[in-house]
C-alpha cells in the first residue's frame, strides 16, 4: 500500500477500531448482568455499525440506545470517510500522470534534471529554491516518492531514451543536468539531448575525472566531478572560508545581494554602449565580467563596450539586476 494513502487512512480506520472496542466494552458492561458475553458485545457493536438491521441480542435500556445510537453514528461516518479516501486515492492516481503530461507541455525556458539520487536532489533543491521551472527524468519507484513528497513535476521514464527526453520538452528547454551516478548513463544523455536540440545549454556529472572530455566531446557544455569539487571547496573553506560564505550566502539568496549571469540579446539598447553609460542611466548592478564566446573579460572597465551575445556577470540587488536583466532583453535605457 502507498505511503500516503496509509497515512490518510490511519485517522479512519483508528476511529473504527476505537468504536468498535469502545461499543464492545459498552454493549458488555450493559449485558453482563443478563449473561452476555463478549461475543454478543462484539456482535452488536458490528451489526450497529455496518447497519445490518439485525434485532438486538439482548434487550436495551435508554442508556443502551444511546450507546447504539453513537456506535453507529461514529462507525458509520468513520467507515464512509476512509472508503472516500480510497476511491479519491484511486482517482487520484489514475488522474495524476494525464495531469503531468498536460503540465509539462506548457512548460517552456525549464530545465530537465535526469536523475533524482544524492546529486540530483541536491540539484532539485537548488532549482526549487531559485524558482526555475524544471522537470525530473527518472523510472525509479525511490524518484517517485521523493517527488511526490517535495513536489517536483517527475516524468517516470529511462532518461536515456530519446522519446522521454522529448516527452519532458526538450525541444522547448534552456538547459539540461544530467546527475547519474553512472557516466555511460550521462554519456547517452548528452548525446540524445544535444542531437534533440542543438541550442541546450547541457551539464552533465562526470563519477569520474577520466570521463569529463568525453562528455564535453559528445555535447555537454560542462562536465564536473562533485567530488573534485567536494575537494576544492573543503580546501577553499581553510584557506579562504569568508570568501566561501559570502559567495554561499549571495548564491543561495540569503542576503539583499545576488549574483546572475545575464545575456545580452541581439535587439538590447546595451548593445555598443560602453558600460560606463549603461550604469551612468540609471543601471547600478556591478558587472564583474563579460565573457564573449571563449574569452573571458574579467573587471571590465567602464569604457569596455558591450556587444550582442555577451554574458554578463553582474552583482547588484534583485532590483538591481532585474533592471539589468530587462535592458538585456530589449528594454530602453532611460
Amino acid at each position: 500500500m502507498d505511503s500516503a494513502l496509509r497515512t490518510r487512512l490511519l485517522y479512519p480506520l483508528g476511529l473504527v477500531a476505537a468504536t468498535v472496542l469502545v461499543g464492545t466494552l459498552g454493549f458488555y458492561l450493559l449485558w453482563r448482568d443478563q449473561g452476555g458475553t463478549w461475543l454478543d458485545a462484539l456482535y452488536m457493536t458490528i451489526i450497529t455499525i455496518t447497519t445490518i438491521g439485525y434485532e438486538e441480542v439482548h434487550p436495551l435500556d435508554t442508556a443502551g440506545r444511546l450507546l447504539a445510537m453513537g456506535v453507529g453514528l461514529v462507525g458509520i461516518g468513520s467507515l464512509f470517510y476512509a472508503f472516500s479516501v480510497v476511491m479519491d486515492t484511486i482517482v487520484s492516481v489514475r488522474l495524476r500522470p494525464r495531469e503531468r503530461m498536460d503540465l509539462i507541455k506548457k512548460l517552456s525556458d525549464h530545465v530537465i534534471l535526469v536523475g533524482l539520487g544524492r546529486v540530483g536532489r541536491q540539484a532539485a533543491q537548488e532549482l526549487k529554491a531559485s524558482g526555475v521551472p524544471f522537470v525530473v527524468v527518472d523510472k525509479s519507484e525511490a524518484a517517485r516518492a521523493y517527488a511526490e513528497e517535495h513536489g517536483y513535476l517527475l516524468l517516470q521514464r529511462d532518461g536515456t531514451e530519446d522519446e522521454a527526453l522529448l516527452a519532458a520538452g526538450v525541444e522547448r528547454a534552456q538547459g539540461l543536468i544530467a546527475t547519474a551516478s553512472d557516466d555511460a548513463t550521462n554519456l547517452y544523455v548528452v548525446l540524445s539531448a544535444r542531437r534533440l536540440n542543438p541550442r541546450l545549454y547541457i551539464v552533465s556529472r562526470a563519477s569520474d575525472e577520466k570521463a569529463v572530455p568525453k562528455l564535453l566531446r559528445a555535447g555537454a557544455d560542462r562536465a564536473v566531478s562533485p567530488y573534485a569539487i567536494g575537494g576544492k571547496r573543503l580546501a577553499h573553506l581553510l584557506l579562504s572560508p569568508r570568501v566561501v560564505d559570502f559567495f554561499e550566502t549571495i548564491l543561495a539568496g540569503k542576503q539583499q545581494l545576488g549574483l546572475e549571469e545575464i545575456r545580452v540579446e541581439p535587439g538590447s539598447s546595451l548593445v555598443h554602449r560602453p558600460i560606463r553609460e549603461v550604469q551612468a542611466r540609471g543601471c547600478r548592478a556591478s558587472i564583474l565580467a563579460v565573457f564573449r564566446g571563449s574569452e573571458s573579460h574579467p573587471n571590465p572597465s567602464p569604457d569596455f563596450v558591450l556587444e550582442a551575445e555577451d554574458r554578463l556577470l553582474a552583482m547588484g540587488t534583485v532590483a538591481e539586476l532585474d533592471r539589468l536583466e530587462a535592458l538585456a532583453r530589449g528594454g530602453e535605457v532611460s
